[in-house]
């Protein structure tokens, strides 16, 4: 009984881990990005550092791109899926569906 509850514990921290944003994150419009604790990396552009949460991420778009100086807010739906929005106003704007990416080797 005592080595089923050390396995359970060893298992723990890697499913904790499951349910957090931090990854890869393949958008709906072919967008790809990387959030890795309070750094989210966007393909081909400058690693922006954000304010992280573990369900939750949220940066100021950076100025020369579009948006600049909006707040760009992204919240971890499940497992697998994530939705992002740019504020208009301090609304929500137009929303953006995002799936974890595929693991290729």
């Amino acid at each position: 009984m005592l080595k089923y509850a050390v396995a359970l514990l060893l298992l723990l921290p890697s499913v904790a881990h499951a349910d957090a944003i931090d990854g890869s994150w393949c958008g709906e419009h072919g967008g790809h990005i990387s959030i890795d604790g309070p750094t989210l990396v966007i393909v081909g552009k400058s690693p922006i550092v954000g304010h992280y949460r573990r369900h939750d991420f949220s940066y100021v778009v950076p100025a020369g791109e579009a948006d600049a100086g909006k707040l760009v807010y992204m919240q971890l739906l499940d497992e697998e899926d994530m939705q992002s929005f740019v504020m208009e106003d301090g609304k929500p704007g137009a929303q953006e569906n995002w799936k974890r990416c595929a693991v290729t080797s």
